[in-house]
């Protein structure tokens, strides 16, 4: 079994949302979720282990973000204290008077898994985190986000650690449109490869990250953009990792994998429709795991994204840390149709969207030739 420490503090429920999709219940139900199958708290089975988050400093947050945005939050907040109430931040991004720092914790946080990672004091990690962050980029908190965990942890990689091969997997059924845009031209040292795996842009928010968007300069060809169409299921998931992206991650060859977890692809929830199950988080996670055992020392951190069904929130999230441990997924859904899989789906996904995207990256990467 693989040491999994899971990183939480009360501070993440503390941002609070008011009647939102992205409500402090979605960390709170996970939590007891864990600690009812002992992955956290004094109960937890040996191999699970607790995780402390500490401040980001604004020093690090201006490796991804500019004043703008700092002052943007900073003053959101300050409002809500003066005004008792919630500010918006963009149309659909909520203040409250702890926000600022719940951000401060939730990148951080993620700071915190990688040092332990890096002392041997855990192997992989969760960052039971919110605000999440894959919509926010240099100057705008956008979608439910404020800081981006996942670029930051990026720039954390690559400074604190000094590695050069960093790999994202997104799998949130929204596209990780502020990853994508803070990294479109490459970073300043290192590489990056990145994967957005989300329900196509024609039919969700934001609208963005279609398969022809594959980064320019040094980055062109390492932005990857996986654009299911609705209903498209398990097995399309299936079909993508062996086709194309367990491909170019051997052919990549990363030193660290790290996933901006989003769990409202599920066919439970009620802002999307791609028909994922719970047990397709254990897929993704075990696919990547051996990737990470073969290249990355085994390093594998994922940070939270959406996921607005709370139950199978933590049915999910727990079914992925048990699979961060290299155990077997805790809860197992009926596997037929009725999650909202569909035939033709499957189809389109085989014979259109992945040749598509073989001949797009095929000048790029040697394993499409």
């Amino acid at each position: 079994m693989k040491n999994v420490g899971i990183v939480y503090q009360d501070i993440y429920a503390k941002h609070d949302t008011g009647p939102h999709p992205e409500c402090a219940d979605r960390v709170i139900h996970t939590i007891e979720q864990l600690k009812k199958n002992q992955m956290y708290g004094e109960n937890r089975i040996a191999h699970f282990k607790n995780i402390d988050p500490r401040k980001a400093t604004l020093e690090e947050i201006r490796w991804s973000h500019s004043n703008i945005l700092i002052n943007k939050v900073n003053a959101a907040v300050e409002s809500t204290i003066k005004r008792n109430s919630h500010e918006y931040i963009d149309g659909d991004t909520v203040a409250s008077p702890a926000t600022f720092d719940a951000a401060l914790y939730a990148a951080g946080g993620n700071f915190a898994a990688i040092d332990a990672i890096f002392s041997g004091e855990i192997d992989r990690a969760f960052a039971l985190c919110r605000p999440p962050g894959h919509h926010s980029n240099k100057d705008y908190a956008r979608g439910f986000c404020i800081f981006n965990n996942i670029a930051l942890s990026v720039e954390y990689l690559i400074r604190a650690k000094k590695l050069n091969r960093i790999a994202i997997i997104d799998f949130d059924a929204h596209a990780g449109n502020g990853t994508e845009e803070l990294f479109y031209s490459g970073l300043e040292q290192g590489e990056l490869l990145f994967f957005s795996i989300h329900q196509h842009p024609h039919t969700l928010y934001p609208g963005t990250c279609f398969v022809d968007e594959i980064g320019k300069g040094k980055q062109k060809g390492k932005i990857v953009n996986i654009t299911l169409a609705p209903y498209s299921g398990q097995k399309s998931v299936e079909l993508t990792f062996k086709q194309v992206i367990l491909p170019m991650l051997r052919e990549f060859k990363p030193e660290f994998i790290l996933c901006s977890a989003g769990f409202d692809a599920h066919h439970k929830d009620p802002l999307t429709n791609l028909g994922f199950m719970d047990q397709t988080y254990s897929y993704i996670i075990q696919e990547l795991g051996k990737i990470s055992d073969e290249f990355a020392k085994g390093r594998l951190q994922c940070t939270l994204e959406g996921g607005y069904n709370i139950k199978h929130l933590g049915n999910s999230i727990t079914n992925v840390i048990n699979s961060l441990a290299d155990d077997k997924p805790v809860f197992n859904e009926i596997d037929d149709f009725s999650t909202g899989q569909k035939v033709d789906i499957l189809e389109f996904t085989e014979n259109k969207l992945i040749p598509q995207i073989k001949a797009i990256f095929a000048p790029y990467w040697k394993v499409f030739h």
